[in-house]
C-alpha cells in the first residue's frame, strides 16, 4: 500500500534521513526502531505531509492516498483542551455527517472495546490519565477509517503494563479494522512478539530490516546488536533491583 523510494531528507546543513526506502503492506504491523534523533519522526511527518523530502518519492496505493493518521506521543495534541472528550471525538463522525445517535454508539463501542468507562467521554482531557487520554486518541484516528495508522512513541511516557496494554489493543484494532501500522519506538523490548517486520534506523539510514524474529533473535548490524544488549543491561538491572 506504501513503498517509500530513496528517501532524503536536510534541514539547513543537517543530514537528518539519507537515502531511506521500504514498503509497508496492506495488513502489515511495521516497527521503526532507533534512538531518539535517528530519523523517526522525520520520515512518519515525511508520509503525512507536514515536510517535503529533499530527495526520493512516496509511492502510496490509489485507494491509500489520504487515509492516513497520526498518533502523537503526547495525547493531548489530539484533543481540544477546552472540549470534552465526547467532543473531540464527535468531530471527526459529523464532519462524515454521521448523525449524532449512531456517531455516539459507534465511539460507545470502541470505548468499550477499549477497556474505558463511557463516563470519561464527560470529562476534558485534564482529568483523564495518559493511559486513557492515548486509548482516545487511537479511537479519534480510527473514526477516520484510515489504511495507515502511524503511532509515534505513543507508550514512551506509560508505566510497562499500561504501555503492553496499548500495544496490545492497536494490534487487536488493526486486525478489526484490516488497517496497516507503522509503531515508531525506541524501546525494542516492547515490539517482541507484535510486529510483523522491523527496521532498524541509525542516524537517518535503514541498517537493518526484516521479520521480527530476524531482528530481535538474529541481529547482523552492530547497531541493532548495541540496542539488544542495553535493553538486556537494563532489564537485568530492574530485576536486580526488585
Amino acid at each position: 500500500m506504501l513503498e517509500v523510494r530513496n528517501l532524503s531528507k536536510k534541514f539547513g546543513n543537517n543530514v537528518v534521513l539519507d537515502d531511506v526506502s521500504f514498503c509497508v503492506g496492506r495488513e502489515e504491523f511495521i516497527c521503526l526502531l532507533g534512538e531518539s534523533g535517528s530519523g523517526k519522526s522525520t520520515i512518519a511527518e515525511l508520509l503525512i505531509g507536514l515536510h517535503e523530502p529533499c530527495q526520493g518519492e512516496i509511492r502510496w496505493a490509489e485507494d491509500s492516498i489520504n487515509c492516513t493518521q497520526y498518533v502523537y506521543q503526547n495525547p493531548d495534541r489530539s484533543f481540544n483542551p477546552f472540549w470534552s472528550m465526547e467532543q473531540s471525538l464527535l468531530e471527526p463522525l459529523l464532519l462524515q455527517k454521521h448523525s449524532k445517535k449512531a456517531a455516539l454508539k459507534k465511539i460507545t463501542s470502541m470505548m468499550d472495546h477499549a477497556g474505558l468507562p463511557v463516563e470519561l467521554l464527560k470529562n476534558k482531557p485534564s482529568q483523564c490519565s495518559g493511559g486513557q487520554k492515548q486509548r482516545m486518541a487511537i479511537i479519534r484516528a480510527l473514526l477516520c477509517n484510515p489504511r495507515l495508522l502511524i503511532a509515534d512513541e505513543i507508550t514512551s511516557a506509560l508505566d510497562p503494563q499500561t504501555e503492553r496494554t496499548i500495544i496490545e489493543l492497536l494490534k487487536e484494532f488493526q486486525s478489526s479494522y484490516h488497517m496497516s501500522v507503522l509503531y515508531i519506538t525506541h524501546r525494542i523490548q516492547a515490539i517482541e512478539g507484535v510486529a510483523d517486520r522491523v527496521l532498524v534506523l541509525d542516524k537517518g539510514s535503514i541498517v537493518e530490516s526484516g521479520t521480527a524474529d530476524e531482528v530481535l533473535k538474529y541481529p547482523r548490524h552492530p547497531y541493532t546488536k548495541n540496542l539488544l544488549e542495553a535493553c538486556m543491561y537494563f532489564e537485568k538491572r530492574k530485576k536486580s533491583i526488585v
